[in-house]
């Protein structure tokens, strides 16, 4: 890539994340309800805006014309602005209304299209995040991303309103009013120069605190047994409030410099008014002349201070919010990405798969990396109806197996195929088509994941309460081996097994999550060492009954239990790179 072309991308980048950047991209994401929405509440800000500045030039010629004489006329006028004053009063607090309601509805919306993006990525992506950061960018940078919107609108009227008031200051005061404007400005701009990198600073490590901190907590409840045998709860508690020291010091320090700011001109401010008027003073010439410049003067300046403030802190926070707009931005990237891949899909011939003829693998080459290789030119075939065992040493590559013929990860070379259905292709005899394997297969993983609801919930897991075959839950149940111990539970079924099965052993929680699998209607069921924490008696027991229950299904597993392997029609062995068929096998 040249020069140029990385000096052109640079710009390109710089002028997309510039504040106009952001906000041209954040409104062009919103739904056309919220857009009008922000329309309709830019209008309004210039109606009170507008207010805003006839109120204070009402102010000065209220002013102006009580030093002459006040008539009936002129009292009538100033109970019109008080009655105008109320309005604009109410007018402000719609407008928050509505600046809450379409920030967080606009966010709300926003953060179901990072969700989807979130839970459609491919494996490999998948396992780049963890819960936390998933977390963070749904609920926490979708909020702060948007509200960069409504801080650019109150950044536009507040200058509009800041220069509307300075030219009011200038044609009463004067040279004194042109100073005062030009120091106002220089001030503004130069403190907003100074802090506008160390604002997007505190944004990043805000966020990065954020997800330390919350993370040490995800670890705490993860690792509670492995914690209190080890007695590590001072090493946890440690390091969550190392994170959240962390965490409080960058707030600390960001709204000790963004409110910083304001304490510095209001208090110059007030020293520059008394100065003048101790000039006034010490003159002593024509004073009741200049008490009405200088009533309007003060008026103005002390009316011009919460504009600054208001300038600055929605700058700073635009700076504060630019990391999570970065994370924002790279989701809904890849959210238009899925879609794109979804309309193509869409657009080809939608196939219903069949399994009557079995899985082939051709010629199956992946790895993590370019430099490893997990397959190398392997091959396998598994015929229907049989039952089928993968071992091989721990890291060979087992579970990458399985993953692969489920469709979660895309290897770089081969065909794996369901009947004539090529999962990697998506082809078939007939041309490109596309298909799910859900309505075929069922799967139990490694790492098994139970919430915290009912034994039946969790059997049931995809099913609303009014969808769920409780006669099925119980045969599925049987069949695991667990429908005794079920009975034994307090609600039977109904029994709460708290988030991820800690209410219940490791062998119940294998056997409810087997059930789970077996309560889908499928015609393979995978298996990865689903049945690890069972006694050998009780493994035995399981296949027999998922044998007897599903006649005529095929399963797959993988296992370290040899004698569980000769209980199958087929072994397979991945070693070298390659699966092969060991010999022997019933």
């Amino acid at each position: 890539m040249t020069e140029m072309v990385k000096s052109d991308l640079k710009q390109k980048k710089d002028r997309n994340e510039s504040v106009p950047g952001m906000f041209r991209y954040l409104t062009g994401l919103l739904e056309q309800q919220e857009r009008g929405g922000w329309r309709i509440l830019a209008a309004l800000s210039l109606v009170s805006l507008a207010v805003d500045i006839f109120s204070f030039s009402a102010i000065v010629y209220i002013i102006d014309q009580a030093a002459r004489q006040a008539g009936a006329g002129l009292i009538a006028f100033t109970l019109c602005m008080m009655a105008v004053s109320i309005a604009k009063c109410f007018l402000e607090l719609y407008k928050s209304r509505l600046s809450n309601r379409i920030t967080y509805g606009g966010a709300q919306k926003l953060s179901v299209k990072i969700y989807e993006a979130l839970i459609k990525e491919d494996l490999r992506s998948h396992y780049e995040k963890d819960a936390i950061q998933a977390l963070t960018m749904v609920r926490q940078d979708t909020v702060t991303s948007i509200q960069i919107v409504p801080l650019c609108i109150d950044i536009l009227v507040s200058g509009i309103t800041l220069a509307g008031y300075g030219a009011v200051l200038i044609y009463v005061s004067g040279w004194l009013g042109v100073a005062s404007s030009i120091l106002l400005v220089l001030i503004m701009a130069g403190q907003y120069l100074w802090t506008r990198d160390r604002m997007n600073a505190y944004g990043a490590k805000s966020r990065e605190y954020a997800i330390r901190a919350n993370a040490q907590i995800t670890i705490a409840y993860g690792s509670f047994k492995e914690m209190k045998i080890d007695d590590r709860s001072a090493f946890i508690l440690e390091k969550y409030q190392q994170a959240s020291s962390a965490y409080a010091q960058v707030q600390s320090r960001y709204h000790y410099e963004s409110n910083g700011v304001i304490l510095i001109l209001r208090n110059s401010a007030m020293c520059a008014i008394f100065a003048v008027l101790a000039v006034i003073l010490t003159a002593g010439s024509n004073l009741p002349a200049l008490l009405t410049p200088m009533a309007t003067y003060i008026t103005a300046l002390i009316r011009m201070l919460p504009m600054i403030y208001s300038i600055l802190s929605g700058m700073y926070n635009v700076e504060f919010a630019r990391k999570p707009f970065v994370k924002l931005k790279e989701m809904v990237s890849r959210y238009e990405e899925l879609k794109e891949e979804e309309r193509r899909s869409a657009a080809v011939r939608q196939k219903v798969p069949t399994f009557k003829q079995g899985l082939s693998v051709r010629n199956l080459t992946f790895g993590y990396n370019e430099r490893t290789k997990i397959f190398d030119d392997a091959s396998i075939d598994i015929p229907v109806g049989g039952s089928i065992a993968v071992i091989g040493a721990s890291g060979v590559g087992k579970t990458t197996f399985l993953d692969l013929i489920l469709g979660l990860l895309k290897p770089q070379g081969g065909r794996i195929y369901f009947d004539d259905y090529d999962i990697v292709s998506q082809t078939d005899g007939d041309g490109p088509c596309r298909a799910s394997l859900g309505e075929l297969v069922s799967s139990i993983p490694k790492t098994i994941y139970l919430n915290g609801e009912t034994v039946q919930r969790n059997v049931a897991f995809f099913s609303d309460d009014a969808d769920i075959d409780s006669g099925r839950v119980e045969s599925c149940l049987k069949c695991a081996q667990i429908w005794e111990d079920v009975q034994k539970m307090p609600e039977g079924v109904h029994t709460l097994i708290g988030e991820n099965g800690t209410a219940i052993s490791g062998g119940q929680r294998q056997r409810i999550a087997l059930a789970r699998a077996l309560y889908k209607d499928f015609e393979l069921l995978v298996m990865d060492e689903a049945t690890a924490a069972l006694d050998m008696e009780t493994e035995r027991a399981v296949i027999d009954s998922i044998r007897q229950i599903r006649a005529g299904k095929t399963l797959l597993m993988v296992t370290h239990h040899m004698s569980l392997a000769n209980e199958c029609d087929l072994i397979y062995k991945i070693e070298d790179k390659k699966i092969v068929q060991v010999k022997g096998g019933r």
